[in-house]
């Protein structure tokens, strides 16, 4: 990687100490334990009869709240078993594969969060109600795009609005615009004071690794000059902190188990 340069070779060079890398990787083997303690749990939720969730279900027969949070919570254990396997099986702490990986975990726990948070009913109901909305117009869209016809969408948009005004207090509301990504992991926030960062930035951060953003990249990788300077710049070797992706790792877990604990309350 190329970067702007000034100073004397090495000056900004910025390499994570043995002992810290020590600890990461045992950090990072603690958390695998964590991971599958955690599989048998996130694989086995039920719903029981009576509970709140039941009656979420009952309010949204056609995308049911609990069906959403069960699929965000399984797309996250995807990936961190993903990103298990590349450090365990594969010996390897890629720079960015598994920023992306972790990024991708994050978003979909998250995003269930935000579906289960609500003390309300209504609120939750209707969060669902957008996000069913604006899931199934973006398969809309790409059918469009690829010339498809989309003979179930008029009939999936009526079952969501049938299942809204099925609510007293949500006749009419509109359901085109869902909580960005960005507002979602936002409000999410004060369900997990003690993270290291909270969860947007825990998600912009590695958001900045996916899209091969220089800045983030500078402000996340430790790095080693390899060439003196041309043109005012030099290039980098860059490489990952492991207590710092360890710390990711056990970030994106941490909101697992949030969500579980938010799971079983409002079972």
């Amino acid at each position: 990687m190329s970067t702007p340069q000034d100073g004397n070779r090495g000056d900004h060079d910025r390499q994570e100490p043995s002992h810290h890398e020590a600890l990461g990787r045992r950090s990072l083997a603690a958390s695998f334990k964590r991971y599958d303690a955690l599989e048998v749990p996130a694989e086995s939720l039920k719903i029981r009869q009576g509970s709140s969730l039941a009656g979420d279900r009952s309010s949204t027969p056609y995308s049911p709240v609990p069906d959403q949070v069960r699929s965000g919570l399984g797309v996250a254990m995807d990936h961190l078993h993903a990103f298990k396997i590349i450090v365990v099986d594969g010996q390897a702490a890629l720079p960015f594969a598994l920023y992306t990986l972790v990024r991708s975990a994050y978003e979909a726990v998250g995003t269930a969060l935000w579906l289960l948070q609500p003390s309300s009913r209504d609120e939750r109901v209707l969060r669902s109600l957008k996000l069913a909305h604006h899931n199934r117009r973006l398969a809309h869209v790409l059918k469009e795009g690829l010339n498809l016809e989309d003979a179930g969408w008029d009939r999936n948009i009526a079952a969501l609005e049938r299942d809204r005004d099925g609510r007293e207090q949500l006749v009419g509301a509109d359901l085109r615009n869902v909580g960005s990504v960005t507002k979602r992991l936002g409000a999410i926030g004060e369900l997990m004071p003690d993270l290291f960062m909270p969860p947007l930035a825990l998600w912009q951060t590695s958001s900045g690794m996916a899209h091969a953003n220089q800045s983030m990249m500078l402000f996340m990788l430790d790095r080693e000059q390899i060439g003196e300077p041309e043109h005012g710049g030099a290039d980098y070797r860059m490489t990952t902190s492991i207590i710092l992706l360890a710390g990711y790792y056990d970030a994106a877990l941490d909101m697992v188990e949030r969500l579980l604990e938010a799971w079983n309350q409002r079972n």
